[in-house]
């Protein structure tokens, strides 16, 4: 445990490449648009880490002006469910419109490969990222050139029943 005199850890790697960053909620969860974060990175090379991305998160970019495509490296997907992962093929061709198609990494669960690889017989090869990986758990995955590892971390409903004794 840290005591409030220690420092926090850093990572060697993160310090070198970001100058700033910064965490914006793309989506709350709510009716027209599932829960989502945008991760801002600027320094050497700006980018933009996208956390979910569900139906509809490419148009609320759109409608408050946020350029996504043009600095998207790494998208993390929690689950592959349509909440987490409806607005990734969308995406893939926005990517591909903007000359950079295959260019962002994609990372989830067990599963996102075999989803990511059908992709092919409605979008072509064109869009597909040339990077998908599966997370499994415990395991860190290294975003691109930014130096940021994401830890995935399992949560789970307690089955202890408060005020119980033991």
């Amino acid at each position: 445990s840290l005591s409030r005199d220690e420092p926090l850890p850093t990572m060697p790697s993160a310090r070198k490449n970001i100058s700033s960053a910064y965490v914006q909620v793309l989506g709350s969860g709510s009716w027209d648009l599932p829960a989502g974060l945008l991760l801002f990175c600027d320094g050497a090379q700006a980018s933009v880490v996208l956390c979910n991305i569900g139906e509809g998160s490419q148009r609320f970019c759109g409608e408050h002006r946020l350029k996504v495509a043009s600095r998207l490296r790494d998208v993390l997907l929690t689950r592959l469910t349509w909440e987490t992962m409806g607005g990734l093929p969308g995406m893939l061709f926005t990517l591909q419109d903007a000359g950079r198609g295959g260019a962002a990494a994609v990372h989830g669960p067990a599963g996102l490969g075999s989803l990511v690889r059908s992709f092919r017989h409605f979008m072509g090869a064109g869009p597909l990222p040339r990077r998908v990986c599966e997370v499994v758990d415990g395991s860190v995955a290294a975003l691109a050139e930014s130096g940021i590892e994401a830890t995935p971390i399992v949560l789970g409903a307690s089955t202890s029943v408060l005020g119980a004794a033991a």
